[in-house]
């Protein structure tokens, strides 16, 4: 990620912009000290911070923490405060190579200025340091009046070790200034916290708790990214259901962006692969050309707000099902990309006996990822249509897609296909005098029995393809 090019190289979101504009707002408004970013989990967010702390780096100081990976410290300041001493380090310390990037440094002021905030034992268990190590043998005695359960009772009354506070946050600011001076960067620094939601709700809440006790500095911004309602569940969790947890939420963070994750066009755009596709006829752009319609212009049906169309161009009609299907089992932007993955791996031997009916496939992948109680009835007897038809009246959003003179829903395509696949041969003959437009194209299509057969094989296939995360 040496240049901007190779930053955001794979940002199918766009993240580009809102991040130039985070980066000016943040700059311009010194009193925003913590940001949140928020987003449900598996919509981005991780991507988001990773390739804004890239391109932040340039020109300022940048530490990432991974709050999860650290879930399992007793106390999220030593975490925190570790993470910091180590992405800080100067590129001519031998401790800042490969080899020895999770080493602590002992004489690191940073740390030393934390010790007397946290309990004694905790500093070992976590950083691997002794507290005797980092103060000497006469700064021992201080850490020691300070252990116990000192960083709660630092927040009921920071009047008793003021002195610790402030000579803590002195030394946080003196080391990210030392580190802007030696690599040529400007201040503020910028410290990315990830994956918040993640963590055990103490955790979490003692994460938030220390950065806004011990890290309002000058010269140093916070973002955090959170879903905002899981944490809110979280809090409530600790301290019962009727605590005010958004209220709670609101005095740690001075300013809160929503990721926009309505349009992912472009990210199935980008990531979908070429897969051989018997195609539906899904009018994409929506748009229709009267001066070549075949029929009534009265028997012409337009796009509404519900109808899956798209102006960009080479769009495919694989892509076009793709977004309708995540907007109608509303998936997120994780998800998506595993299904993608358990979709390829299922055609992968699909399309050895010829082209691959896509949105059926697509569907099951989805409707099994549902973990939806009707996708267990799908395929009793009988049962399959009904089941279709029952999800998409009490679970899904409402989808469309253009063919012209039809505008066809999610559940009339599925319910074609499951109705062809329950059908014998007699009840498909019969059927053949009624099909029309793209009922006719996807009867057709399936005109033998080995056909058929291989249509049936997609049920084991995605069975199989689930198994990939």
């Amino acid at each position: 990620m040496e240049d901007q090019k190779d930053i955001w190289t794979d940002d199918y979101m766009g993240r580009k912009p809102s991040s130039d504009f985070l980066t000016n707002y943040l700059l311009a408004n010194a009193y925003v000290k913590v940001l949140n970013v928020n987003s449900p989990w598996g919509a981005g967010k991780t991507f988001f911070l990773e390739r804004w702390k890239a391109e932040l780096s340039k020109k300022h100081v940048c530490v990432m923490f991974n709050a999860w990976a650290t879930d399992y410290s007793a106390e999220p300041l030593v975490a925190l405060v570790t993470c910091i001493e180590q992405q800080t380090k100067d590129s001519l310390d031998i401790t800042a190579s490969e080899a020895g990037r999770r080493a602590v440094d002992i004489t690191s002021n940073i740390l030393k200025k934390a010790a007397p905030l946290i309990a004694k034992g905790l500093v070992k268990k976590f950083a691997g340091v002794e507290v005797d190590d980092l103060l000497g043998k006469d700064g021992g005695d201080d850490a020691s009046d300070a252990a116990g359960d000192l960083v709660k009772s630092l927040i009921e009354d920071q009047s008793k070790t003021t002195k610790h506070v402030e000579e803590f946050k002195l030394a946080v600011v003196e080391r990210l200034a030392q580190t802007a001076q030696n690599n040529n960067l400007d201040k503020p620094a910028f410290i990315f916290i990830d994956e918040l939601d993640r963590c055990r709700p103490t955790y979490a809440i003692e994460l938030l708790e220390r950065i806004k006790h011990f890290f309002e500095l000058e010269d140093c911004r916070f973002v955090i990214a959170s879903d905002s309602i899981q944490l809110a569940h979280s809090i409530k969790a600790v301290y019962g259901q009727d605590f005010s947890s958004e209220r709670y939420l609101n005095r740690f963070f001075d300013a809160e962006f929503n990721l926009d994750n309505t349009n992912i066009f472009g990210l199935v755009h980008g990531c979908l692969p070429k897969i051989p596709s018997f195609k539906l006829g899904v009018n994409i752009t929506g748009e229709l050309d009267e001066r070549n319609l075949r029929i009534e212009r009265k028997s012409v049906r337009y796009p509404d707000k519900n109808t899956i169309i798209s102006d960009i161009e080479g769009f495919s009609e694989n892509s076009i099902i793709l977004v309708g299907l995540c907007r109608y089992f509303k998936v997120e932007l994780r998800e998506l990309t595993n299904y993608i993955k358990q979709i390829k791996s299922a055609a992968d031997t699909i399309a050895i006996e010829g082209d691959v009916h896509f949105f059926w496939l697509a569907y099951l992948v989805f409707f099994k990822a549902s973990r939806a109680e009707e996708y267990s009835t799908l395929w009793v007897s009988e049962k399959g249509v009904s089941s279709i038809e029952r999800y998409e009246e009490n679970k899904s959003n409402v989808v469309t897609f253009s063919f012209t003179d039809h505008l066809a829903s999610v559940s009339e395509l599925a319910s074609f296909y499951m109705k062809l696949i329950t059908s014998n041969k007699r009840e498909r003959n019969i059927m053949a005098q009624s099909v029309t437009g793209w009922r006719e194209n996807i009867y057709y299509s399936l005109n033998s029995a080995d056909k058929m057969k291989t249509l049936e094989s997609y049920r084991g296939l995605v069975d199989l393809a689930y198994h990939l995360k």
